[in-house]
């Protein structure tokens, strides 16, 4: 019915034709007695065309419309309609790497691509292409992020000698970006899963970063753990990445309400279980690639009210939306949905 449905409305075969054939595969599924049932409904389809084409189609489960038309009633419809388009693809040029340079080399290949203001090593492509046709792909010049992703590494702000955690780090995209900024701090890269550790080394193998240390261990808890402090943490918490649902689209269908309550659970077993890890005046970046409340601002405003040595440090920067705690980018032209939160620990008095 649904495909008869799609040929009425938006092919150009015609209407009885449409329904005549769809009606004979009921027949090929030995279902006869649905053949009145399948013809009345796309009839009616057919009568009321106009009327459904008017209509706003969101492509989304109806829970989760309700869901982002309640947390986001100003900018749903941007949402959407950027859940439903190709992504973009962007890269992360290395800084050996002169941007601008790089994206010359990119235009004698006929590769088009654009800067973007908040994300200095960010060259966003007007079509994306094989990875193998960018300028020495193999010798590390650049790595394939979103814009959103690449705004994590600057937040945290790196130094050297710092001891930083990178909580969920598979595939490595933000732990090599932290070592590019600060090649002389210690970086430890933690992921539970030992195949998605192998793409984290062999990341860290093309780019050529030295300060990168693999840990395989849950970060809810600590049994991999040697019990130093960390200067920094980021927490790329598991989450229901409503965020990038134009890059994976079967989450439309995957994804149950159930699940956001389970994820939200998950995601503050995380944050309590790190946070015991972080050094007096440490900081922890909290990020999610989601744009709903609960696994966000309502996460972190959970966290500081039961945390009296933990405050959050405002993210004053000319991007996103400003929320209750936290930061939120909106899926848009150029960036997926991600949400970031900046928390300090207060030293011991």
């Amino acid at each position: 019915m649904l495909l008869g449905a799609y040929q009425l409305l938006y092919s150009g075969v015609a209407p009885h034709a449409a329904i005549f054939e769809t009606v004979n595969v009921v027949n090929d599924l030995h279902k006869d007695w649905a053949k009145g049932l399948v013809n009345a409904i796309l009839r009616e389809v057919d009568r009321q065309k106009g009327t459904l084409k008017k209509q706003a189609h969101y492509s989304h489960p109806s829970w989760l419309v309700k869901k982002i038309k309640n947390n986001h009633p100003d900018h749903f419809d941007q949402i959407f309609a950027n859940n439903n388009i190709q992504a973009p693809m962007s890269i992360r040029v290395h800084p050996d790497y002169n941007l601008e340079d790089y994206q010359r080399k990119l235009s004698l290949l006929n590769i088009n691509t654009r800067q973007i203001d908040i994300a200095p090593q960010a060259l966003v492509l007007e079509e994306a292409v094989s990875v193998f046709k960018l300028p020495e792909f193999d010798q590390g010049a650049c790595y394939v992020q979103d814009c959103s992703a690449q705004l994590a590494a600057h937040l945290l702000n790196p130094q050297v000698n710092e001891l930083i955690l990178d909580a969920c780090s598979a595939p490595g995209g933000k732990s090599t970006h932290l070592s590019e900024l600060a090649p002389e701090s210690k970086i430890i890269a933690l992921d539970s899963d030992a195949e998605r550790l192998t793409r984290v080394q062999q990341n860290i193998d093309r780019l050529g970063n030295k300060n990168i240390t693999l840990a395989r261990g849950n970060a809810q808890t600590q049994d991999w753990w040697d019990g130093k402090l960390f200067d920094k943490i980021l927490l790329d918490a598991p989450c229901s990445a409503t965020g990038v649902i134009r890059r994976h689209p079967d989450i439309k269908l995957l994804r149950k309400p159930k699940d956001i309550t389970a994820l939200v659970a998950l995601q503050k077993g995380i944050l309590e279980n790190l946070w015991g890890m972080l050094k007096p005046g440490g900081v922890l970046l909290y990020a999610t690639c989601s744009i709903l409340k609960s696994e966000n601002e309502e996460q972190i405003a959970q966290f500081l009210d039961i945390h009296e040595n933990a405050n959050e440090i405002k993210i004053d920067l000319d991007w996103g939306i400003n929320t209750l705690f936290g930061k939120q980018k909106l899926p848009d032209q150029e960036f997926d949905g991600f949400f970031y939160a900046k928390l300090k620990k207060n030293s011991v008095q």
